[in-house]
């Protein structure tokens, strides 16, 4: 196993970087959903599909969805619609033909969300193991380094994808 969540969701905002003022982060996933949108606008922009779009727009909306705030804030948005609106990107981007472009804050939230709620064959992989990003900045976890881009440990915890992170090069044994 990974580990404890506690353990696991203290490593969230850090991804790996060093420490550092951290005063100006909110609660939720709102810039990171904003952004999610906008690479999917980007992606239609790229290659029209009236149809991938609105399967688009109806992925992201959920029954539920808490309702807008009635003070007029912006409300929390919560790692469960983030994890939806990436996995309709995916979707969006595989039907359209798109290179997906995520944040890396986004991909590492919705990866170490999906790692800790694997089910068990998932588990059975990943346990015991590092997982890192070859293209983002972030890794998380205790152990030898498993790793992928972002978007092939998504499609692998989202279980789209059967192919499971390798070894990192510096973790592989020398073979003679």
């Amino acid at each position: 196993m990974l580990g404890s969540m506690s353990e696991l969701w203290r490593e969230l905002p850090l991804f790996g970087r060093p420490r550092g003022d951290e005063s100006d982060v909110g609660g939720g996933w709102a810039t990171e959903l904003a952004a999610v949108r906008a690479a999917a606008e980007d992606a239609l922009r790229a290659h029209p599909d009236a149809d991938a779009a609105a399967a688009f727009d109806a992925a992201l909306r959920s029954p539920r969805a808490p309702r807008p705030r009635r003070d007029g804030r912006p409300r929390r948005i919560r790692l469960a619609e983030l994890d939806r609106a990436v996995y309709a990107y995916l979707e969006l981007c595989t039907r359209i033909g798109a290179e997906p472009r995520l944040p890396d804050r986004a991909t590492g939230a919705v990866v170490l969300g999906r790692a800790a709620s694997a089910p068990t064959e998932i588990r059975a992989v990943i346990a015991g193991h590092t997982l890192r990003a070859s293209d983002a900045d972030w890794s998380f976890g205790r152990g030898p380094v498993l790793e992928d881009t972002a978007v092939a440990l998504l499609e692998f915890l989202g279980k789209r994808s059967m192919r499971a992170p390798h070894p990192a090069p510096d973790e592989r044994p020398d073979r003679p």
